[in-house]
């Protein structure tokens, strides 16, 4: 009928310096923390204590409470609690309320109801003008079937204001109560066992007004809907949908994504919708030469201001791609590439007596990365050894100014403003040997980043030698390692850094499990930057963590 459980941490934080003057840190500091949750029948009381050397704080939890009563097929919740139907209906937002889903055979129900907003009354003392709200309830339903890869559903979602619920709202307040009516409708199917579709179209009515006592237009083709909405001059129908074809064989799997979300869209359902755009996506996918190469690719387009009304539209094209070659069991090799690219174009002012330069400002932005790995173990299973080369690197362009158009790879206009380029160049070489028998492994490297910009050239280059050993029947592990670094600024020596690292874990069991469990882990940092010049002196930092944790 009881259970409790919890934990408790002690974490320290000793730091020493010299050479100096205003350390960014205290010589000692700590922090200690632990949770207890008691649960009886299956109602959970969790409480939580941080403190440390600069106060501490307590927490419970019964400012948010919820029970969720569960049978077979059945789940419930009641109290302050959250559901999801689906993007374009309702999706997070909590609610004080009951709601219930059914699995019954081939058929998923959900349905909700509860109070979306508590009202918040306008305080004069606070002046909390933009903090108040009215009270909003909503209810709603899903209801689908689906059954070997063919599969409906249906979404209902009705959310409103009690005008009522506020006695004042000042005059300067924009606040209104409104009301909201969402419909959706889903689909999936599998033909010939190769092509699956699906597919969703969600519509929402909203009436941003509800004390507006002009008449709803009568053009709309949707007016049905406006007794159950308290339609009027505010009332806003918009449109979202979504659809994918996906195509699948044994070697290959082609995906075409296409989504469209009107502009102002949104429902009461929800704390934030993307609206405004057009999203294209495709997604290939190969498996060849007996499994041993993959391949795979991701691109899409976005476009949004569908209306052509806003001051500026912005396109956008990110595409990926991916490829993973294993010829044996020795070796493998992997490959990815990025790019990302965006162009804002602004449109130009229609006043004839006035003319803006801004208005040629447009903006393109140009982001790439690729990166290739190649991997080649050896040895004996006793004594195995990895020899690995792996090199990224990194391309960053932004440019403005009057740029007609732009692609996915590069903007064309010679009246474009110098951009800032900025190149990353890393590589990094390892071996690694595990010793079996020693319960160890020992890993040497060489690092090298450089990084060019049209305002700056750096390189750093060095080696990294670690050594890790399991102790006390694999219960407690020892690492430690060293790292030297010499940074150069257009092929002058700016730094010499040593880092030095070790570390201890211990994680002993008990022979009563439910006693529960402890772990010990200290760690130390020292970092040396050596003097380069006679006018520098060394300066040296030492940093060094404990951490003891105890759950039960």
């Amino acid at each position: 009928m009881v259970q409790v459980s919890g934990g408790l941490a002690l974490n320290t934080i000793t730091y020493f310096s010299s050479g100096i003057l205003n350390p960014g840190r205290e010589p000692f500091t700590w922090y200690a923390s632990g949770n207890v949750n008691v649960n009886i029948l299956d109602v959970s009381l969790p409480f939580t204590y941080t403190y440390s050397n600069q106060g501490g704080k307590l927490t419970q939890p019964f400012n948010r409470t919820s029970l969720n009563p569960t049978y077979k097929w059945i789940k419930s919740t009641i109290g302050m609690t959250s559901m999801n139907f689906s993007p374009y209906t309702l999706t997070g937002h909590l609610f004080l309320g009951a709601g219930v889903d059914l699995t019954p055979g081939k058929w998923k129900i959900s349905a909700m109801a509860g109070r979306l907003v508590k009202e918040v009354e306008y305080d004069v003392t606070a002046d909390n003008l933009n903090q108040i709200a009215f009270r909003r309830f909503g209810y709603g339903v899903k209801c689908g079937y689906e059954n070997k890869g063919f599969g409906g559903t249906i979404i209902l979602f009705k959310a409103s204001d009690n005008a009522s619920s506020l006695p004042f709202i000042p005059l300067n307040s924009a606040i209104k109560p409104q009301n909201n009516l969402v419909m959706s409708i889903a689909g999936k199917a599998a033909l010939f066992k190769s092509i699956f579709l699906e597919a969703e179209y969600a519509l929402s009515a909203l009436t941003q007004n509800m004390n507006d006592v002009n008449d709803a237009s009568t053009n709309s083709n949707l007016s049905f809907l406006n007794p159950l909405i308290a339609a009027n001059s505010t009332t806003d129908f918009f449109q979202a949908f979504k659809s994918s074809i996906k195509y699948q064989m044994k070697w290959m799997n082609v995906g075409f994504n296409f989504e469209h979300i009107d502009p102002g869209y949104k429902t009461l359902g929800g704390y934030y919708f993307n609206n405004d755009l057009n999203n294209y996506t495709i997604s290939p996918s190969f498996i060849l030469l007996k499994k041993k190469l993959t391949v795979g690719g991701n691109t899409g387009f976005q476009r949004n201001n569908l209306a052509g009304d806003k001051s500026a539209t912005t396109t956008r094209w990110v595409g990926s791609i991916n490829a993973s070659f294993v010829p044996s069991p020795k070796i493998i090799f992997n490959g990815t590439f990025s790019n990302f690219s965006t162009f804002t174009k602004n449109r130009p002012a229609t006043d004839p007596f006035y003319f803006a330069p801004a208005d040629t400002m447009n903006f393109y932005q140009l982001t790439q990365s690729a990166s290739a790995m190649i991997s080649y173990n050896f040895g004996k299973s006793e004594n195995k050894n990895i020899l690995q080369l792996m090199y990224n690197y990194q391309e960053s362009t932004s440019l403005s100014g009057n740029i007609a158009d732009a692609g996915a790879f590069g903007a064309n206009s010679e009246t474009a403003l110098n951009g800032i380029p900025v190149n990353v160049h890393a590589a990094n070489l390892a071996y690694s040997k595990q010793i079996k028998s020693m319960n160890a492994s020992v890993t040497f490297a060489t690092n090298v980043n450089r990084t060019i910009s049209s305002f700056s050239e750096s390189t750093f280059i060095g080696p990294t030698l670690n050594f890790q050993k399991s102790l006390f029947k694999k219960k407690s592990s020892l690492a430690f390692g060293s790292t030297y670094n010499r940074q150069y600024a257009y092929d002058v020596l700016t730094g010499n850094v040593f880092n030095h690292r070790v570390s201890f874990t211990y994680s002993p069991k008990f022979e009563n499990e439910q006693a529960g469990k402890i772990n010990l882990s200290m760690n130390a940092n020292w970092m040396q930057r050596l003097a380069i010049d006679a006018g520098t002196i060394n300066r040296n930092e030492v940093n060094i963590f404990v951490n003891l944790n105890y759950s039960f």
